[in-house]
């Protein structure tokens, strides 16, 4: 019998129950009352279900069709709380009105013992090893031999199944778990993405405003040397993200898009996480309150503010631009001017001279440093990591959202750290060795 046809029947029976009980004269005195039903995940009716409610104890058990009455109840908001073995417990509110019959649908999920296999896209093969949990319900396991999971007490119903393994995009997809099914779910991974990387020669530069026409944050232009780095192609994109994180934050949706409405610590949880699915040793650890850069590590992270702007004005080859690849910003930059407000895909502007897109344009990108507008007159010489405190993190290069003189590649922004913004993403680097 369909789920539907199943409801119908049991809310006709329990309108009828209520109907009869009054029309009894000897009850027709009880004006106010609370009538429910309780049913599973598949609309059949749960017997012997224990019912109480909060903040007045009133208690009753459901009968075979699953139905409950509280009589005498007094007018006001409930919780009202269902229990019974094999099932997890559920909760809902209801608000009693004097003089009149309150009438609940409480949905009971079974306490399953399940199994299935994570499955790899291309080979068809199961993967072992993988971490897999049921989001709110379970701890993490890994699959066994030939991809195989098994677990105990799952709630029947939509659950939120989270599987993560080293080469391959995270997945975060929603299953139903039906009461008569207890085997053979399947969760197919696909490999990850490549993330386009370029690789940057270290040398030395003069950084800051090099044109006389900026502003005093972004002074004194100073000599800065630094080691070799790679630093990503592109802004990370949606999909990127989406493959790494397993959700997508973002405000314009657009697997080619980059990614935005990021705060700068969610920035460092994909540095990290994408480190470790390509099985790179993570950059980031937290230690007394504080988040810790290993930059001999060899995962991913943020740039420091100086390799930003060494990589954004072409590095060794630079042909010295106001911003990234051109001095004209329509050539290499999505800004106020031509974005139709909104940003754009990745990659659809000129590179500038090591093939990198988008330095100037489409989004802000996080660095790693603090920021300080009076940095430069104290900065070392040597790879300088910005500030060891502060309250904002540096953002370069302009977006959508701002007019040519935000795009140039000497332009210093800053950003709260747990603020986020539709104009806002990341770019990526990982140290040279």
């Amino acid at each position: 019998m369909k789920k539907a046809a199943v409801l119908f029947i049991i809310l006709s029976l329990l309108f009828y129950a209520c109907s009869k009980q009054e029309s009894n004269p000897a009850e027709s005195l009880i004006k106010t009352k609370l009538i429910g039903i309780v049913i599973d995940v598949n609309g059949k009716p749960v017997a012997d279900v224990k019912i109480t409610t909060e903040p007045e104890t009133n208690t009753s058990t459901t009968n075979q069709l699953g139905i409950f009455e509280l009589n005498n109840i007094n007018a006001g908001i409930y919780k009202i709380i269902a229990e019974k073995n094999g099932y997890l417990k559920a909760t809902t509110n209801a608000a009693v009105k004097y003089n009149d019959t309150t009438k609940v649908q409480i949905i009971l999920r079974n306490l399953m013992s399940i199994s299935g296999r994570v499955i790899d896209e291309i080979t068809k093969e199961g993967i072992e090893g993988a971490s897999i949990q049921i989001e709110n319900y379970s701890s993490k396991i890994l699959t066994g031999n030939n991809g195989i999971f098994h677990f105990d007490n799952v709630p029947a119903g939509a659950n939120i199944f989270s599987v993560t393994k080293e080469k391959y995009a995270v997945k975060r997809e929603s299953i139903f778990i039906n009461p008569d099914k207890t085997s053979d779910y399947e969760i197919w991974l696909s490999n990850l993405t490549e993330l386009q990387m370029i690789f940057v020669q270290g040398g030395s530069f003069k950084m800051g405003d090099t044109f006389g026409d900026g502003n005093y944050f972004e002074k004194p232009a100073h000599d800065v040397r630094l080691s070799s780095f790679y630093i990503s192609k592109y802004e990370i994109t949606q999909k990127n993200w989406i493959e790494t994180m397993g959700n997508n934050p973002a405000k314009f949706w657009n697997d080619d898009n980059p990614v935005e409405s990021i705060t700068w610590n969610d920035a460092i949880e994909f540095c990290n996480q994408r480190s470790m699915l390509e099985g790179l040793q993570q950059c980031y650890r937290y230690e007394g309150g504080k988040i810790i850069c290993d930059f001999n590590a060899n995962g991913y992270r943020l740039p420091t503010e100086a390799e930003w702007e060494f990589a954004a004005r072409g590095g060794l080859q630079s042909k010295n631009t106001k911003f990234s690849g051109s001095s004209n910003i329509a050539e290499v930059a999505w800004y106020y001017n031509n974005s139709d407000n909104s940003p754009h895909p990745v990659g659809l502007k000129l590179p500038n001279e090591l093939g990198i897109h988008d330095m100037s344009g489409n989004v802000w990108e996080y660095c790693w440093d603090f920021y300080d507008e009076n940095y430069y007159s104290q900065s070392p010489q040597q790879n300088p990591a910005g500030p060891s405190s502060g309250n904002s993190h540096v953002i370069r290069g302009g977006s959508w959202t701002d007019d040519a003189v935000f795009n140039k590649v000497y332009y210093r922004n800053y950003y709260e750290t747990r603020a986020r913004g539709s104009n806002v993403g990341l770019r990526i680097v990982r140290t040279a060795r």
